[in-house]
């Protein structure tokens, strides 16, 4: 017969594999079975977990008894809250007739792999709700949210005592028409609208913030009707604590799952037949030199924005623009971008339960087009979310300029500086140009003011600049990849306009020195 002091670390040891084996279906079982099943199963992953504790800690049997309850409530709270909470939301949204997509959101360690539930994602949209271009909420729109915004604030209500108060932001959205900046302003006055609402029913203004992402990120198609439909929409977002969101904002600032729909409106196309003399151009943009990219992830998807539909013959995008400088690229023929579909998307600080729209970039600029999201603010105060960001940036894009000969011009951008945190763009760039480098006939371009965005993969990171005016300059836009690690450029490409048509050229710069 073994003794006790050898039977305690079994039970112990047995309880918590059995305890943790349980925690680790439960994200499953809730996704899969009725509620009042799911809070059974957390119950007795907890109660396993909790008496065998007591056992191994040589407790009588009136004492495992009480642990196991005990232990069947934490398995409960902590297994079932967020999916009641994510139901019961869905529930509400079903009542007001809501298109909603809600889900819970997980923080993951990066060190371990491990996953806790830390709080709710609701996207809601407001087709009706809004006025077009005002953010005044009509009388329908201001009931439903009500109804909404009373279900956060009932939760509110149940927060464990010495706890960190629950943080909700609330994330205007707005479909791509219009100017980015106009969108950026009308998105923050509706976000704040709906914050406004949060707090009437009872949650503290300070807990509360509100954003306006404008058109920056897109969860669908811009050039129909139903896909800005889907992009106009308000997003609640309540965590656990500030520290949290202060998580949730960085991880969703640059992120690459933005790119798979770009921003800009449905693009002009011509059929080639009627480009006289012109052979049907290639699908895939001329490369200079061999051009190494990262695979995309095992598990990415990747949703390609088509042109407005699937052409019975090749097409040509058309493109507006000065021109002047023949790159000697090929004509565009798609909005997708084989250079930033190939970056691997970044590892997120959160897991979703539900699938994630898209996982990785396929844009290339032509279909994109400057986007401006705004800052974080709090409605008691109006100051900006701390973030606690720093100043480094990544090597070798500290500010430097990168140029490159391209069939015989030169081509030059920056200051190329890229923080450290998030990506974030630290100075607005400029490019210039040289045409007929190596000829008495040379004429440089004045310097071009320019806007640029980043998008950031986990190794790589997309450098995308726009011309501020794209009717007068030879160059619309340009895209280049980064290595992050390494400082050094990938490989990048160069659109520009061509008698009316759109144009790519393959070009690597490099930094001057």
């Amino acid at each position: 017969m073994f003794s006790s002091n050898v039977m305690r670390p079994t039970a112990l040891a047995v309880a918590v594999a059995v305890g943790l084996s349980g925690c680790a279906t439960i994200d499953k079982t809730l996704g899969e079975n009725s509620s009042k099943f799911a809070c059974g199963v957390g119950a007795v992953a907890g109660a396993v977990l909790v008496g065998g504790i007591v056992a191994a800690a040589g407790g009588d049997s009136g004492q495992i008894a009480g642990g196991a309850a005990a232990g069947g409530a934490l398995g409960c709270a902590a297994g079932y809250f967020y999916k009641k909470r994510v139901d019961r939301l869905k529930a509400v949204a079903a009542q007001e007739g809501l298109e909603a997509e809600v889900r819970e959101i997980e923080l993951v360690d990066a060190s371990t792999g491990k996953k806790e539930s830390v709080g709710v994602e609701a996207q809601v949209q407001v087709q009706e709700m809004f006025p077009s271009g005002s953010s005044t909420l009509t009388p329908e729109g201001y009931r439903k949210l009500t109804t909404l915004a009373q279900e956060f604030g009932r939760e509110r209500s149940k927060a464990e005592p010495g706890k960190p108060s629950k943080k909700v932001l609330v994330v205007g959205h707005t479909d791509s028409t219009g100017g980015a900046e106009m969108n950026q302003r009308l998105s923050e006055a509706r976000a704040r609208a709906v914050g406004d609402i949060l707090a009437s029913v009872g949650i503290p203004k300070e807990d509360i913030y509100y954003q306006g992402a404008g058109a920056s990120r897109p969860v669908a198609d811009n050039t129909t009707e139903d896909g800005r439909a889907k992009n106009r929409r308000v997003e609640f977002v309540e965590v656990d604590s500030e520290q949290v969101l202060v998580k949730r904002v960085r991880d969703e600032r640059s992120n690459s799952k933005y790119l798979a729909h770009g921003t800009a409106s449905k693009p002009q196309v011509k059929p080639v037949s009627a480009s006289a003399g012109k052979s049907a151009p290639s699908t895939k943009p001329a490369t200079s030199a061999p051009v190494v990219l990262e695979s995309p992830a095992a598990d990415s998807h990747h949703e390609a924005p088509a042109l407005p539909s699937t052409p019975a013959s090749p097409v040509v995008i058309q493109l507006d623009g000065k021109g002047g400088i023949d790159f000697g690229g090929q004509p565009v023929t798609s909005t997708q971008s084989q250079l930033a579909s190939r970056i691997s998307p970044k590892s997120s600080t959160f897991s979703l339960i539900s699938p994630a729209y898209a996982s990785a970039p396929v844009t290339s600029c032509v279909g994109d087009l400057p986007r401006i999201d705004g800052e974080v603010k709090n409605l008691a105060t109006g100051t900006t979310l701390k973030d606690f960001n720093t100043n480094e940036f990544y090597p070798g894009l500290n500010g430097g300029v990168w140029a490159s000969k391209v069939n015989g011009h030169v081509a030059t951008v920056g200051p190329v500086g890229i923080l450290r945190d998030d990506g974030q763009v630290a100075v607005a760039p400029k490019m210039q140009f040289i045409s007929n480098y190596a000829s008495s006939a040379k004429k440089q371009t004045p310097l071009i003011q320019s806007v640029a965005n980043t998008y950031e993969g986990e190794t790589q990171i997309l450098y995308r600049v726009f011309a501020v005016d794209q009717q007068n300059t030879p160059v619309s836009c340009m895209d280049i990849v980064f290595d992050k690690r390494a400082g050094s450029a990938v490989a990048g490409e160069i659109y520009y306009p061509k008698k009316g048509e759109a144009y790519v050229a393959s070009f690597k710069p490099q930094l001057s020195r």
